[in-house]
């Protein structure tokens, strides 16, 4: 069964697509071929924009979704922080599910560190 979060943000996903002219772009494909990329906008070391395309489950799309709209308005600096059981504060995290939300989280995480 889905976490309520996990169902609605699949379900309406927030912020797909992609940035003209991204200030930064992370990536992140697993072994199978799934693959998140984040596009972001930032300005004074805060995320003014953000976007991504996802091929994943269900988990891993709505992580994307989640990530996105937590991270706007906030600095680069204390998003760098996140990690997997900083997602449970939204929901429980199933083991089984882990590899798609590394997915999407690395991907986020490397957007942050690499400039296009």
């Amino acid at each position: 069964m889905y976490p309520k979060i996990i169902k609605e943000h699949f379900a309406d996903p927030k912020n797909v697509g992609k940035i003209k002219n991204p200030t930064n772009i992370g990536s992140f494909t697993t072994p199978t071929g799934a693959k998140a990329i984040f596009y972001f906008l930032i300005e004074n070391n805060v995320v003014k924009d953000i976007k991504y395309q996802i091929a994943g489950c269900p988990f891993a799309i709505a992580v994307c979704s989640i990530l996105s709209e937590y991270a706007k308005g906030k600095s680069i600096d204390g998003l760098k922080k996140i990690t997997m059981s900083s997602l449970e504060q939204f929901f429980k995290i199933p083991q089984e599910k882990e590899d798609c939300i590394n997915m999407s989280l690395n991907a986020f995480l490397n957007g942050l560190e690499m400039t296009k």
